[in-house]
């Protein structure tokens, strides 16, 4: 199958060094290989230099730093993280963001703005955030950002402990004037970033059958099996590479859930998520009763997932399935999905937003997903 030269399929390519582009290059056939863009040059994000991670722990313990700890609750699309959401960002003392944009593409609009040494630099800084993040799920932290009683309190925050951690924390609590925020997000690959700028975290991460995340996708977005297959193993694989846990399992502060196993008692993972980020466990009771899992209906793909689809999602994600738990039915080996396959299937769910936003490239760290999508670096 040829791959057009796009602009989408541009964007995408561009964020890929030349020695990767060459060894897409070299996945596709002779037809593909005449209509795919020469290697461009490497202009994926470089994250800023944050310091060293022991270093700002110590600080932490000597009392120079307020940075609270954050809960994040990590999962692929419809595996879980909207209704661990709500049991989350219903505490008292908890003011969360769903999949905000803000924690993340704050990073580079921050470094773009320092040094900020007064009230008008944070002022300044506060703008450009409103102006340059597009964060339509969560416009009630944007909101915060006109708000100058939110630009004190973030100054406030900067001054005792310089950085966007500061800053980002003091947004967020600001909303409801709590303790504690967090987010929700859909990017695993996300979380080393997250995890260095706030290290006394806790990451709730979520797994979910992939036969019941393409069910349920398929209603909801229209994906294709290749897309599917493809996000759910680069989070599968994350959890198993990267953070190095299985379902039921955590270390530090990361815990590793099935949405089913949850599901059925959701007390364990709270209790460890509130524990490790110094909030109350004495609502669980009323979160659990407020918002009940309902493992029976996670379990309906088996009615409503086409055979064809669920043995070429069980082929697709046949190894980190089964390394996670959840056995094969249809399939009786692995089948690989090419890196033509995956950049095409990229560039039919992202490449004409990142050519209306090129922006978003280093903002939205765009390099690293990709990366992590097409299976470099590992």
């Amino acid at each position: 199958m040829g791959l057009m030269c796009t602009p989408e399929l541009d964007w995408i390519v561009s964020s890929l060094s030349a020695p990767e582009v060459s060894e897409l290059n070299h996945s596709a056939d002779a037809a593909d290989l005449a209509l795919l863009p020469r290697p461009a040059a490497h202009v994926g994000c470089r994250g800023a230099k944050w310091g060293n991670r022991r270093n700002r722990r110590n600080r932490r313990n000597e009392g120079m730093s307020q940075v609270a700890g954050a809960l994040f609750v990590v999962g692929t699309s419809r595996s879980g993280t909207s209704w661990v959401f709500d049991l989350c960002a219903s505490h008292p003392q908890m003011s969360m963001g769903y999949e905000s944009k803000l924690p993340i593409e704050g990073i580079e609009v921050y470094r773009r703005h320092q040094p900020i040494h007064d009230r008008a630099g944070m002022a300044e800084l506060f703008a450009a955030l409103s102006s340059e993040v597009d964060d339509p799920s969560n416009l009630v932290f944007l909101d915060q950002l006109a708000k100058p009683e939110v630009v004190d309190r973030a100054l406030v925050a900067h001054t005792s402990s310089p950085g966007w951690p500061t800053v980002c924390e003091a947004i967020f609590c600001s909303l409801d004037d709590t303790t504690n925020w967090g987010n929700k997000l859909l990017r695993v690959e996300l979380t080393p970033t997250l995890d260095e700028l706030w290290p006394d975290s806790r990451f709730l991460v979520l797994t979910r059958d992939p036969r019941g995340v393409m069910a349920s996708q398929t209603v909801k977005f229209d994906h294709s099996v290749e897309y599917s297959a493809m996000y759910w193993n680069t989070h599968s694989r994350f959890v198993l590479d990267t953070i190095g846990l299985r379902p039921g399992q955590s270390r530090d502060n990361y815990m590793v859930m099935d949405l089913v196993e949850m599901a059925r008692d959701p007390r364990p993972a709270l209790e460890w998520a509130f524990d490790g980020v110094g909030l109350s466990p004495d609502p669980i009771e009323q979160l659990i009763a407020t918002h009940p899992g309902d493992p029976d209906r996670l379990d309906r793909w088996r009615t409503t997932l086409e055979p064809t689809r669920q043995r070429r999602v069980e082929e697709y994600c046949f190894g980190a399935m089964t390394e996670l738990g959840y056995r094969p039915e249809l399939a009786a080996q692995a089948k690989d999905i090419t890196r033509l396959q995956r950049t095409v299937a990229m560039v039919r769910e992202h490449g004409g937003e990142l050519v209306r936003d090129p922006g978003a490239i280093r903002r939205k760290q765009v390099g690293r997903r990709i990366k992590a999508a097409l299976g470099f670096g590992r």
